[in-house]
């Protein structure tokens, strides 16, 4: 990647915070603005260095993560919770957190964390836009003055990434600015079906349904527990 992402960590607890920096030194491409043991001095350095990403631990005194993230009201593009509670991760996708990491960080976990971050900043530096025309056969978008139409039947699956939803094709992906709720209104549901609170797959490309993931193409996609009901009948 050919621009710096510059990022800070907020945890109060310091072999966790020099644990992040181990993880994000093997990429050069991430640049370290501050590591921070307390959330209002992050807070304080976030309204000045306006940083790309945070890593943010969610129990830490006085403040906790996700009242540090929900202070941030969007300042941040990319916030990344990493905590030992997993039972915390429903109410951090609420907030729209990009990301969930549990301690210990797993290497190849951070890595597909960071290869996803990688993948926003570059798309949404293209990003589109909506169309208002609509069709049950296609979606429309639009970059500047130039659209482009996007059969529904050639979208495998779609990806929530914050405020933009990922479309992704078997040649090409789209980040479009757009939620997900905006998105289920556009498309076809007798075709599409959404699986975990940051996918809505195609339901005639499933290759193959294993456990709690979905295959398509070569893709696998998790499936979320509140989401089970919605593979019934597919196979």
């Amino acid at each position: 990647m050919s621009n710096n992402l510059r990022y800070l960590i907020v945890d109060d607890v310091e072999i966790d915070r020099l644990a992040i920096e181990t993880q994000a030194s093997k990429f050069p491409f991430l640049s370290k603005i501050a590591s921070c043991a307390h959330a209002l001095e992050a807070i304080e350095l976030i309204s000045v260095s306006k940083p790309d990403i945070v890593f943010a631990d969610i129990e830490m005194p006085d403040i906790s993560g996700l009242e540090f993230v929900r202070s941030l009201s969007g300042k941040v593009p990319v916030p990344v919770f990493i905590t030992s509670h997993p039972e915390f991760a429903l109410e951090g996708f609420e907030m729209e957190a990009f990301d969930y990491l549990l301690k210990p960080i797993n290497p190849e976990r951070f890595e597909r964390c960071v290869s996803r971050i990688c993948n926003f900043f570059e798309l949404r530096s293209k990003s589109y836009a909506f169309d208002k025309e609509y069709n049950s056969n296609h979606i429309t978008i639009k970059q500047g003055y130039d659209k482009y139409k996007i059969l529904t039947h050639d979208i495998l699956f779609l990806e929530a990434m914050k405020d933009y939803t990922k479309i992704i094709t078997h040649s090409t992906q789209y980040l479009v600015l757009g939620t997900f709720s905006h998105m289920l209104d556009l498309l076809p549901p007798d075709k599409f079906t959404r699986i975990h609170r940051s996918y809505i797959v195609n339901r005639e490309k499933i290759d193959a349904a294993v456990g709690n993931k979905l295959f398509i193409s070569t893709h696998e996609l998790p499936v979320g527990k509140s989401y089970k009901y919605a593979l019934e009948g597919m196979f």
